[in-house]
């Protein structure tokens, strides 16, 4: 691996109304909740269409921390929201929802260019993201259900 761009992809089915898992979705500073390995998300005070993220984890016996601003595509209301940044940790992504019999189908894409100091790590990083985004889309469906509950209340 020579620091290219490699691609993952995760899915779930959470158990809400897709107009519960767009919403939480929309907004981008909720995120950490379901990706602790995301330790911020805020907006350009300016913006906000624009995000700076920060991605902090201890992976191979060593501390990373990454961050980059990010441009919002034009959402698709209900069926997609995308983004790609602009500086920093080259990535761009997807989140795409469909209704599914037992509620919000999702799947997300996320296409990133390794960073430097993980390419010696080369082959492990691409099954190690599959699974945190696996984990993270699993967090979202318990932490959306909580939301969908609590406001049924």
């Amino acid at each position: 691996m020579d620091g290219g761009w490699v691609k993952n992809k995760a899915s779930v089915v959470a158990p809400v109304p897709l107009p519960v898992a767009w919403e939480l979705w929309q907004d981008r500073t909720r995120i950490p909740n379901w990706m602790p390995w995301i330790s911020s998300v805020s907006y350009l005070p300016d913006d906000r269409t624009k995000t700076k993220w920060t991605l902090s984890t201890d992976q191979f016996g060593q501390h990373f921390e990454f961050s980059w601003l990010a441009q919002d595509l034009e959402p698709m209301k209900y069926e997609k929201i995308q983004w790609e940044s602009l500086e920093g940790l080259k990535n761009k992504g997807s989140v795409t929802f469909n209704k599914a019999p037992e509620g919000t189908k999702l799947v997300m894409e996320i296409s990133y260019q390794v960073p430097g100091p993980l390419v010696p790590f080369g082959s492990a990083v691409s099954p190690l993201v599959e699974s945190i985004l696996d984990a993270d889309l699993r967090r979202f469906s318990t932490f959306a259900e909580k939301v969908a509950k609590a406001m049924t209340k």
